[in-house]
């Protein structure tokens, strides 16, 4: 994954120079694995994520840390643009994945651990928590994987995150942690998120509302897709 962040702007970020720092990816949830950077409300930042086989798991880009942002307040993520590698925007782009961190309460407890190792080791990607590194294993353990997330995370499944549309995110973990990827490019007309996901970037603006759970009455993500491809 390679990122760059950058003022609010209305138009697409520039293109993400080949030396931007590259950073890992991760294809389990967990309020432990840390964020790869910040971004303050009503900031922009661009995302290089990996791509995906058909019937494999996502590999997410992020986290990204919101300065400020605490359990129980709202994130407003405005999709301002998605492309391939190195090319221009795509009208149809639009992300597979999009949510923030689960709470702690919310990852599996040691008791749910499979006998012999890990419940979640085999397969997992957990961005900067390597394995080898302290904290791996008991991470590894208790991530959850983007399918048992359900409704709690956002994605194409529920309507496509074209350039024009916004979701609205509850809070759980302190700085948000949002993650984001699984990018799909289909022809117009043709918005199925089953097929292989590519490589390509992915332009957001972030704005956080406090207290917007409360506030808003929003137990999971509220997607306004771009009116033109909902």
């Amino acid at each position: 994954m390679v990122l760059s962040l950058a003022p609010t702007t209305m138009a697409p970020l520039p293109p993400v120079p080949a030396a931007a720092r590259a950073v890992p990816g991760h294809n389990r949830w967990h309020p432990d694995i840390p964020g790869v950077a910040e971004v303050i409300t009503g900031g922009s930042v661009r995302l290089e994520c990996e791509g995906r086989p058909p019937g494999g798991e996502p590999v997410l880009c992020g986290p990204i840390v919101v300065i400020g942002a605490e359990a129980g307040d709202v994130i407003v993520v405005d999709v301002l643009g998605v492309g391939p590698p190195g090319g221009h925007p795509v009208p149809t782009g639009h992300p597979g994945v999009i949510g923030c961190a689960p709470a702690p309460h919310a990852v599996h407890t040691p008791s749910d651990a499979a006998p012999g190792g890990p419940a979640g080791a085999e397969g997992a990607l957990l961005g900067r928590v390597r394995p080898g590194l302290a904290g791996y294993d008991q991470v590894a353990a208790q991530a959850v994987p983007t399918a048992a997330r359900g409704r709690e995370v956002g994605g194409c499944g529920i309507a496509p995150l074209t350039a024009g549309s916004r979701i609205l995110l509850p809070v759980h973990a302190r700085g948000a942690k949002l993650s984001v990827g699984d990018l799909h490019f289909p022809s117009r007309g043709a918005l199925d998120c089953r097929t292989a996901a590519l490589p390509g970037w992915i332009d957001l603006r972030i704005n956080l509302t406090r207290r917007g759970i409360e506030r808003f009455g929003i137990t999971g993500p509220m997607l306004m897709p771009d009116p033109d491809t909902a």
